[in-house]
């Protein structure tokens, strides 16, 4: 299939992962990158990229700014024909979407990433895509039978060829990565109040350097130094004792993507208990739930000793991570849905109580 991806192909970019699945599959694989490309990482060049973002939002509702903008998404679709579209976020008004489908004639769907609080204006809600999926089941339980367009539920996954450890860890793996606990993301204010429960443990928080905000409190010097991504995440994530995945709180039923990269390198996984959980993954065997911070911290003393059985967990959710959560799998998944040959992955019985 000719296969259009609208999304940010940055190296952890949920854009770059699902164009590099498609190209593993066969498909022939056409890239567009809405917005500010985000390439560049440290410190200044983050503060380059903000301010970009800052003038980019700003100006992106002129509308001769936007049509300029859009021009350049029109000749990359019409370069050849399409038989579909992915779009990986929220990008698109309800008016360009069918424009788009107008231009290409493709089936078009959107892959949302995001959690409940990276809905904001909504678009998607009144666009005519040709089916929509989302990682919580949540999300789908809300959205379906109100939007027009089908919604599905598509859990996140992982990508094998990324996410992949190349050599086994060497002792300045270990010096640099080695700690109790680890765990790979931003700053916001809901980690820093988490992680500072857990200031007797050693604890190395990998991702983009800690707001100014931050640097009086104690969580900022549990700052790994580094973004980490793919074979780097891999050695982060195997040198710690444990992977901790303190889910956001807007993640009602699901889970992030972090919980199926940590499983499909082999770590040893600490994961905020989600009720969306026990299809993906089994609790004991495959990653450990817990449930707020006194119980975590009882499993965290529990495990820290247990060097071989914490290697077993992690070997079992690398077998399962493989086995069903990869992006090639996802992907067949929405084609076959898109395509009307499925029916999204399976939602798991939830009672509802929200």
């Amino acid at each position: 299939m000719r296969i259009l991806v609208l999304g940010k192909f940055y190296g952890e970019g949920f854009g770059l992962h699902i164009a590099e699945a498609l190209e593993h599959m066969g498909h022939e694989v056409k890239r567009f990158e809405p917005g500010v490309r985000h390439r560049s990482r440290g410190q200044f060049a983050l503060r380059a990229i903000q301010l970009r973002s800052t003038l980019h939002a700003a100006t992106d509702g002129i509308p001769w700014v936007r049509s300029l903008r859009m021009s350049a998404l029109w000749r990359t679709a019409e370069a050849q024909p399409l038989d579909a579209i992915i779009v990986c976020h929220d990008f698109l008004s309800p008016g360009e979407v069918a424009e788009l489908k107008r231009r290409t004639g493709a089936a078009i769907a959107l892959w949302f990433p995001d959690s409940i609080t990276g809905f904001w204006r909504g678009f998607f809600m009144l666009a005519p895509y040709d089916a929509l999926f989302f990682k919580d089941p949540f999300q789908v339980a809300r959205l379906n039978g109100v939007l027009r367009s089908p919604v599905w539920y598509l859990p996140e996954c992982f990508s094998p060829e990324r996410h992949v450890l190349k050599g086994p860890l060497n002792n300045e793996d270990i010096t640099r990565y080695g700690c109790d606990i680890c765990t790979a993301g931003n700053f916001h204010a809901y980690r820093a109040a988490f992680f500072e429960h857990l200031s007797q443990y050693d604890v190395k928080i990998w991702g983009n350097r800690p707001p100014m905000w931050l640097s009086p409190l104690g969580i900022a010097s549990r700052y790994g130094g580094k973004y980490v991504e793919h074979s780097e995440k891999a050695k982060a994530f195997l040198a710690a004792k444990i992977v901790l995945n303190n889910v956001h709180y807007s993640e009602i039923w699901g889970v992030n993507a972090r919980a199926f990269e940590a499983a499909g390198i082999g770590a040893f996984q600490m994961l905020d208990w989600r009720p969306g959980i026990a299809q993906l993954f089994e609790d004991g065997r495959e990653v450990i739930t817990f449930r707020g911070i006194s119980d975590l911290k009882s499993k965290v003393n529990f495990w820290l000793s247990r060097n071989h059985e914490r290697e077993l967990v992690g070997q079992a959710a690398k077998k399962r991570a493989h086995a069903e959560h990869t992006y090639s799998m996802r992907l067949d998944l929405l084609l076959d849905t898109l395509a009307g040959r499925a029916r999204g992955f399976p939602l798991p019985f939830i009672k509802d109580t929200c």
